[in-house]
């Protein structure tokens, strides 16, 4: 079959249309495969264009379609890049990484999707410890308030003793949970150190998470459903690298400047007189370990002195409990306790009688007067005759008196046997004080006669 010179030229035409049309969009990045098409916002896009190929996790799943400024806020502006999946079977997990990433030094660049990274953290296992299950929920504060930002997806009972010293210092027990979980929370981008605690709502256990640190992290604003990680020019590199250069040349000179030969020469001397002080503090120390060895003798008979003493003090106590427990030597101390009540009550009883108490205030009465005679004596008269006869009376007066007291005595001495005798005594001295005291009134009454003659 022969075909036309035109059909050729026809056919012909048409391939390169074809091949034009694939061009052009290939040029544009557009793909004509009906897959999933994402978007996602950047600040700065870095360079990157149309075409370009999207990556998980360096496999090539599709490519970008369009790149579009998005200029309505001035106050916000920002870059939309749409792309394609072209690969089946692929869905991009909620909170998946994406950022910009370029082959070598001046290669393409290409949008690189990392799916949610799996985190570990540690819980020590105690009899307090609640249980946590595959599927739970993680929570954080974010802003002050409660959210979840994640999910639990494994769990393993695993042995302290094959982690890092660093997180044994943390866990504290010989058993801990591993529990690897995700972030779902787009935008929320966390340090590699968390410190987890289970805790139970409502029945439903979780993991609340917090950071390491006294950071504070505020709920993020993104309203994209992957968290987004702006690319870094070279110049903002550089431009980092510069400012880090300045900041440590400048730490350098402070340095310097601090670190004079001066201050240099003061180090070093200071270094000398610690070096000193250290030989004589080890001489010290040595010193003193002679003077303790040289005394342990003495300190250890003076231990031995010491014992020895409470050791009698110890017996000393024991003869005392023994005299204080005898029986014999209590009945005998009852007595005595017993016989100086009843000498007591029976002196009571003498003092108590009204003729006891009537005779001592006779005997007072008596004083009185002789005391006021004497006085009269001294003062109103100057006859030396006179005066003797005075003096002699009183001086008979007294041993009167004195033999009283003895008598007094005597009858304080009695037994109970002789309790009539004592009784007619009392009633003769009480006798005698009245006529004494007659006789002392009659005397004044002749002395105030004599004191008006003079």
């Amino acid at each position: 079959m022969r075909f036309s010179s035109s059909f050729k030229v026809g056919i012909l035409t048409l391939t390169a249309l074809i091949i034009l049309i694939f061009s052009i969009l290939w040029i544009k990045g557009r793909a004509l495969s009906a897959g999933e098409r994402l978007y996602v916002d950047f600040k700065d896009v870095n360079g990157i264009r149309a075409g370009s190929a999207v990556q998980l996790m360096g496999f090539r799943i599709g490519q970008i379609e369009e790149i579009t400024p998005q200029l309505s806020n001035p106050d916000d502006p920002y870059v939309r890049i749409k792309f394609v999946i072209t690969e089946p079977d692929i869905t991009i997990p909620n909170a998946a990484t994406i950022s910009i990433q370029q082959t070598g030094i001046i290669g393409e660049q290409f949008l690189e999707i990392t799916p949610p990274k799996l985190r570990t953290i540690y819980l020590p296992i105690n009899k307090r410890s609640q249980v946590l299950h595959a599927n739970d929920n993680v929570q954080m504060v974010l802003s002050g308030k409660p959210y979840d930002v994640g999910k639990v997806k494994k769990i393993e009972i695993i042995d302290t003793k094959t982690l890092p010293i660093n997180i044994q210092e943390e866990v504290k027990t010989q058993s801990a949970y591993k529990v690897g979980y995700i972030i779902t929370l787009p935008g929320l981008q966390l340090p590699e150190r968390m410190l987890g605690k289970v805790k139970v709502e409502n029945t439903k256990h979780y993991l609340s998470l917090k950071p390491a640190t006294d950071m504070k992290f505020e709920y993020p604003q993104s309203t994209s459903r992957f968290t987004v990680i702006e690319p870094l020019r070279l110049s903002d590199f550089m431009d980092l690298q510069y400012r880090s250069a300045s900041a440590l040349a400048e730490t350098n000179e402070k340095l310097s400047a601090i670190l004079s030969d001066d201050v240099i020469a003061d180090i070093k001397k200071i270094v000398g007189n610690v070096d000193v002080l250290t030989i004589k503090a080890n001489s010290t120390l040595d010193k003193t370990q002679m003077l303790i060895d040289s005394t342990r003798k003495d300190l250890d008979s003076l231990m031995g002195t010491t014992n020895q003493m409470s050791g009698r003090i110890m017996v000393l106590t024991d003869n005392l409990n023994n005299i204080i427990g005898d029986k014999e030597f209590k009945d005998t101390l009852i007595s005595t306790t017993k016989s100086i009540d009843r000498l007591s009550r029976n002196l009571n009883t003498i003092l108590e009688d009204p003729k006891t108490r009537q005779t001592i205030e006779d005997l007072q009465v008596a004083s009185k007067n002789i005391s006021e005679i004497a006085q009269y004596v001294n003062t109103m008269t100057k006859d030396p005759v006179l005066k003797s006869q005075v003096t002699t009376t009183v001086t008979k007066f007294n041993k009167a008196l004195d033999d009283l007291s003895c008598t007094l005595e005597t009858v304080n001495g009695l037994t109970t046997d002789k309790k009539e005798e004592l009784n007619s005594t009392i009633n003769n001295v009480a006798e005698t004080s009245k006529n004494l005291r007659k006789f002392s009134e009659k005397l004044n009454k002749r002395f105030l006669l004599f004191r008006l003659m003079f």
